[in-house]
Order: structure tokens, then C-alpha cells, then sequence
């Protein structure tokens, strides 16, 4: 039986009257960011989830309102006609207050807002937040699980996002994830926040620190595919697919990514996992047990030098998040370096001294490698700034710091798949693709105030982004097509004095769109 009420969270905006939902037993739960700093009217509850939770920055808390008991579907997902059930699908679902957007990040900072980021987001908010899914966990079953992969806003942004299931992923999942995961719908919150933090903070918070399906996970290695780690592991592929939803694509898997194995799986030892090989000459591992070196990096280490192996990894071909937590993706990079390099010892996943100098010396062989002015993960300085000018100007928003950071590096990546000739999209702003970033950031300066079908341009695509973001769901192709002019014409009808409903977007419905964007 489902315990329909949080205990303590006011119910001051209670919904249910209105909108009853749907009967459901709960089975997953979806975190959403609201990207403001104020309780949201949710149109009266249309558009509601089952909680919101408010940061209170003086008594270093979360507060929690609730809109709908959790035995009915509240209604803050896009449900399309035709594919999954979303809302009605178990979900039980949060709206944190705050932003995953860097640029709302730094605009409120510099105006002295108070406001959680939620990717950087305090202690006390995640403690919270984990106090409440534990409670789901213990309550309602949800499991204290999810996706490995969290994608940072706006790389996060659309259907195409990498990390958004397909129908059947989603019909198998069980667990927590975000909005970003969630199929028929194209929004890219909660980003990059700490999920495998929430999830031990839960699981200590319930006394599970040790759940199955944590070692049962396995860090794939170079070479490695779907159906070799089903066969090792003693089950079939659909099994293993069905334990991790987040795969929407089983021939695309990469090194370093972690793989869950279904509960009654052997376990899997990645090859060369652990047994050091036969020496080619006289020499000492790198990582001696059971005390490390000084100036040894292994699992679990965070800071400055982490995010600097971390980006000299990247150099070498990894993708890396450079966040400075050396995390089971680090190791699984460092490793391939080891195995590359047998004088090195043991593939245990730990960067001793030798090892961080043998990255270091093939990171710089790699950058000496490229075209001169070429820009990569972990440059910094104007140029890197005016880059990132250039990429907020034609669609993808970022902070103008001056690093070249994970951001910055999935939004270059973003830009070279829609322009397949640069490829590979590997992370790096070379000349070609920094001449073609630039050529584009100078057309949006002059471009027509006026847009209107058949046009193509990165304003064009700008205007549909911002469609999106109030409601209106179509691709980012650029080109102004007969769902743009739709779009455009629901506004102008729902909106009086922009005029007649042509499917043109003058200067009046174009400010009233991004007003309308600027909101959400």
C-alpha cells in the first residue's frame, strides 16, 4: 500500500481537487529543477508535480510542498498520444527550486540572488533531498538506483541528448532519474547533479549501503561490447539491457562507462583486471600495496589534480566529465594507459607518479599533434572566452569564464555533430571548426528582425529553442518549417496584441517569445 503523504511538507498548494490523476503505485522517481527562485503557480496545477522542495538558505534546509498524494500521477511530464505513458507510468516527481543552467547561475550571482545550482548544490540541499528518496525508498519501494550518466545543461537539452531512454527502456525502468531521461520529452534538468552522492546519502540514510545492484556493476573496457559482457556475466542481452535503461543504443558503448548486471549475474572481471603482466624488463609497479607514493592519485581522490588528469585524459581520446572526483570513468581511463604501457604494473585503476608522468608526457605529444590554434578541454584565457561568446550567440548558452571545461566541451561537440564535415566530434575546437563557429555568431548579428517560413538560420533555430522551452516541441533544426509556424501562430493567438496569426515572427512576437522563455 502506497503512503501518500511526505510527512511535514505543507500542502498549501494542493491540487488533487482540480486534478485528480490517475491511480498509480509508484515505481520511479523523476527530479526536475524549476529554474527559478520562487514557488511556481504551475498554471493552477496543470502543469504540477508531486513536490516541490524550496531551499531555506537561513535554516540551511530544504522545505517541501506537496500538490498530489503519491498513489495518483501528478502532471509536470510531457505525455505524448501514441508512445509511453509518462506521468501515469509510477512517477513520483519532484521539482527542486533553483537552476542547472550555468548562465541563470551567473546572472543571478551577479545580482546578488540567492539561489541553489543545483550541480553545485550545498550539502545540507542534498542531504535533504536524499532524506526524501530514502523515505520513498522505505515507503513507497522505489529503488535507490538510476542512471550512470547525468548530462550537464545544455548538452542535457532535447530528444537527442544521449541520455534520454527509449520507450522500452523507460518501460523497464525502475529507479530515480531526471527529467533529462525521461522519453517524449525534450527538457534537459536536473544537469549534472550529484546523483551518485544523493544516492549514498539515501542509502545510509535507510541502512542499505550495500545494495545488490552496486556490486553488480561493471566499468566497460576498450574493446569490449554489450554481448561479450552478457556472455561473461552468464545472462542474455535482453536481460542486460533491461538493467540498464539509460543504453538506447547497445552498439554505441564506450570505455569507462559502467554497465549494471542483472541480479542473477556472475560477476565479470574485465581482462587484465588486477593481474599485473609479465614485466618486459626490470621494474617496480607503479602502485605498490598496500601503501601509495606520494603524489599518487586513486579512486575516491577529488581536487586540482584529479580535474588535471582528468583533462589530460581527455587529450588522449577519453570524455571525460572534468569535475576533479576521480570516479570508476577515471579509473577505467587510466587503465587503458596502463595496459598500453605493461612497465607500469598493475591495471588497479590507481595513477602513481609513474603514471601520471607517462599521461602527462603523451597528453602534451597529443596537443603538439594538433593544428595550431586549435583550442581543447582545460585551455584557458580570452580566446577560450571569446569562444564561448560565440557559441551562447548562436544557441548554446554558457558562461563566459574564460575555461574550457565540460560545458564548454558539450557544447563544441554539439556544434560539430550538426556539421558533420568538422568531425570527429572529439572535444576540441580546431581552426575549421572555430573559423565555422565564428562565421556563424556574425550571421545571428545580422539577421532579419523579421523571421518567416522557408528561412533557415541560427536565429531561426534560436527561435525554436525558445518554443520548446514554453511548451511547443519540435527539433532544433534551423530551418523555419511548417511546425515552427504552427508554434509561432498558437502564440500569437494566445497572446493579444501581436497581431494577425501568419506564421511570421515579427519583432513583437519574437520579444514575447523570449519573454515567455525567459520565464520558464
Amino acid at each position: 500500500m502506497t503512503d501518500t503523504l511526505y510527512p511535514g511538507a505543507d500542502r498549501s498548494q494542493w491540487f488533487a481537487e482540480h486534478y485528480p490523476g490517475s491511480f498509480m503505485n509508484p515505481t520511479r522517481g523523476i527530479l526536475h529543477t524549476t529554474e527559478g527562485t520562487g514557488w511556481p503557480d504551475y498554471s493552477g496545477g496543470a502543469e504540477a508535480p508531486h513536490v516541490t522542495a524550496k531551499p531555506d538558505f537561513g535554516a540551511g534546509r530544504l522545505v517541501f510542498r506537496q500538490h498530489f498524494p503519491f498513489d495518483h500521477s501528478a502532471r509536470a511530464l510531457v505525455n505524448a498520444s501514441g508512445g509511453v505513458e509518462t506521468n501515469t507510468a509510477g512517477a513520483i516527481q519532484i521539482e527542486l527550486i533553483g537552476t542547472c543552467d550555468p548562465r541563470s547561475h551567473q546572472a543571478w550571482a551577479s545580482r546578488g540572488i540567492q539561489h541553489i545550482f543545483w550541480p553545485e548544490a550545498p550539502d545540507w540541499a542534498l542531504r535533504d533531498l536524499a532524506a526524501f528518496m530514502a523515505w520513498q525508498r522505505q515507503h513507497n519501494g522505489i529503488p535507490l538506483d538510476g542512471p550512470a550518466n547525468w548530462a550537464p545543461y545544455p548538452a542535457s537539452y532535447g530528444a537527442g541528448n544521449g541520455v534520454r531512454m527509449s520507450f522500452a527502456a523507460w518501460n523497464a525502468f525502475r529507479g530515480w532519474a531526471g527529467h533529462q531521461h525521461v522519453p517524449e520529452n525534450d527538457h534537459g534538468d536536473p544537469g549534472n547533479i550529484a546523483f551518485a552522492t544523493l544516492i549514498s546519502l539515501a542509502r545510509s540514510a535507510t541502512g542499505d549501503t550495500a545494495q545488490p545492484s552496486t556490486a553488480r556493476r561493471v566499468v566497460v573496457w576498450a574493446g569490449a561490447t554489450l554481448s561479450a559482457i552478457a556472455l561473461l556475466a552468464g545472462v542474455s542481452l535482453p536481460s542486460l539491457l533491461k538493467s540498464n535503461p539509460q543504453i538506447t543504443n547497445p552498439s554505441q558503448i564506450k570505455p569507462g562507462q559502467t554497465i549494471t548486471l542483472p541480479e542473477d549475474a556472475k560477476p565479470v572481471t574485465p581482462p587484465g583486471d588486477g593481474t599485473p603482466p609479465t614485466p618486459t624488463g626490470p621494474s617496480t609497479p607503479d602502485n605498490p600495496a598496500p601503501n601509495n607514493p606520494a603524489g599518487t592519485l586513486a579512486p575516491g581522490a577529488r581536487g586540482t589534480e584529479v580535474r588535471e588528469l582528468q583533462q589530460q585524459l581527455n587529450q588522449l581520446g577519453n570524455h571525460l566529465v572534468v569535475d576533479g572526483v576521480y570516479g570508476p570513468e577515471t579509473a577505467a581511463a587510466v587503465n587503458s594507459v596502463i595496459r598500453a604501457h605493461p612497465e607500469l604494473g598493475a591495471a588497479d585503476g590507481v595513477a602513481g607518479p609513474r603514471t601520471r608522468a607517462r599521461i602527462t608526457s603523451l597528453a602534451a605529444q597529443n596537443t603538439s599533434a594538433r593544428p595550431a590554434g586549435s583550442l581543447a578541454p582545460g585551455a584557458r584565457g580570452a580566446e577560450v572566452a571569446t569562444l564561448q561568446r560565440q557559441l551562447t550567440a548562436i544557441g548554446y548558452p554558457l558562461p563566459e569564464t574564460g575555461f574550457y571545461g565540460p560545458q564548454t566541451t558539450a557544447a563544441v561537440n554539439a556544434f560539430i555533430r550538426l556539421n558533420p564535415s568538422l568531425a570527429p566530434a572529439d572535444g576540441v575546437a580546431g581552426p575549421k571548426t572555430r573559423a565555422r563557429i565564428a562565421s556563424a555568431a556574425a550571421a545571428v548579428t545580422t539577421q532579419p528582425v523579421v523571421l518567416k517560413p522557408g528561412m533557415r538560420s541560427p536565429a531561426v533555430k534560436q527561435l525554436q529553442q525558445q518554443l520548446n522551452q514554453i511548451g511547443y516541441k519540435m527539433p532544433t533544426t534551423g530551418y523555419y518549417g511548417p511546425m515552427t509556424t504552427n508554434a509561432v501562430n498558437s502564440v500569437i493567438r494566445k497572446n493579444t496584441g501581436l497581431g494577425k496569426a501568419d506564421g511570421v515572427a515579427g519583432p513583437l512576437t519574437r520579444k514575447k517569445i523570449a519573454a515567455l522563455a525567459a520565464a520558464r
